[in-house]
């Protein structure tokens, strides 16, 4: 259960808690990615706040562990914290261990502070979840998250000024990318969930945050950045040389070897997508560049789905390896155009 703390006065601390049988975990909930300086002020009162609460009810503390998401893969005597014996002190030395443990081991393992340092499990075997809920005085967390539908209003246009005031320096809430990495034509790499979450601020009026919606693959933020022309790698993969400046000498790779059920010509991700992004914004309409069709106006709104992407330079079926793709090597074409072509090419 997400939940959030309240003080003795009733307010609600800017500190996320999640409840389980046996377990309190405190989520980081840090400053902004960027800015190590800015500190969550209830992080420590929302702490000291949990051990109180809990010293004082019937429950047992087991021990307190480094519990973020890099700590999660390091051996358990490595992550430990507390022991029961060392939480007899005054609350606000335990706090102050706790904090400077964490910092500590975080950093042996190469973080430099922040939210890899912070989010801790304390153990509570025994107790359930609405036990712990009742001693900490803790709230349901209220549910922020933008709904999907609300997300798919982030257009291409929003994504494109999104990366151009990211790189600015624009304020944002978000930390920098820990799976996955938006891979722009230059090959410098971005924090996916970032660049969304800037662009999604002129969907919903206000400051989005990572409470606002998930990143990952079949989220709706990977699928919009991706229809933008951008895709999404994982962190450390090498992509191949795109180093390109202008769009229309950006560099795919394709006809890569992918097996599925049989071998075939593995499609780069996005190439399709920014092909009729560029022709739509040079031409007005997408139109097949072989009989002239504009299917928007005889089809009407969704005619464009009938206009295909064709390799014209070399066909898919006879790229060797991973071959180097540019817009201008490819053509919009009608769905009978483009099926004619092919069988002109046997």
């Amino acid at each position: 259960m997400l939940a959030n703390i309240l003080d003795a006065d009733g307010r609600r601390l800017n500190a996320k808690i999640e409840l389980s049988d046996g377990a309190v975990t405190l989520h980081s909930r840090g400053g902004a990615a960027g800015k190590p300086n800015l500190r969550n002020p209830d992080y420590q009162p929302a702490l000291t706040l949990i051990l109180e609460r809990l010293k004082a009810s019937d429950v047992q503390i087991s021990g307190i562990w480094l519990d973020s998401i890099v700590a999660q893969s390091w051996p358990e005597d490595e992550r430990l914290l507390a022991v029961p014996r060392e939480l007899n002190g005054p609350i606000i030395l335990v706090v102050g261990m706790i904090g400077a443990r964490g910092a500590a081991k975080g950093q042996a393992k190469g973080a430099k502070g922040g939210n890899p340092t912070k989010r801790i499990r304390i153990g509570v075997p025994g107790a359930t979840t609405l036990q712990l809920q009742d001693c900490l005085k803790a709230v349901r967390e209220e549910s922020r998250r933008v709904p999907a539908e609300i997300q798919r209003r982030v257009t291409s246009d929003m994504i494109d000024a999104a990366i151009a005031r990211f790189q600015e320096g624009a304020h944002h809430r978000f930390d920098n990318s820990r799976d996955y990495d938006l891979l722009l034509p230059s090959g410098e790499r971005l924090p996916p969930k970032a660049i969304f979450g800037i662009a999604l601020d002129n969907v919903i009026g206000r400051e989005a945050g990572p409470e606002d919606f998930s990143a990952g693959l079949g989220e709706p933020c990977f699928q919009i950045i991706e229809d933008a022309g951008y895709p999404i790698v994982p962190k450390g993969e090498v992509p191949p040389d795109a180093s390109a400046d202008a769009d229309d000498e950006r560099v795919w790779a394709e006809g890569a070897l992918k097996r599925v059920q049989h071998l075939k010509r593995e499609r780069a991700t996005g190439l399709a997508r920014t092909k009729k992004r560029r022709f739509i914004e040079e031409h007005g309409a997408l139109h097949c560049e072989r009989c002239g069709l504009v299917p928007s106006k005889t089809l009407g709104p969704m005619g464009d789905a009938c206009i295909e992407v064709h390799h014209h330079a070399v066909s898919i079926a006879n790229m060797d390896g991973k071959t180097p793709t540019r817009l201008a090597d490819l053509q919009c074409l009608c769905a009978n155009c483009h099926r004619i072509v092919h069988r002109e090419q046997l």
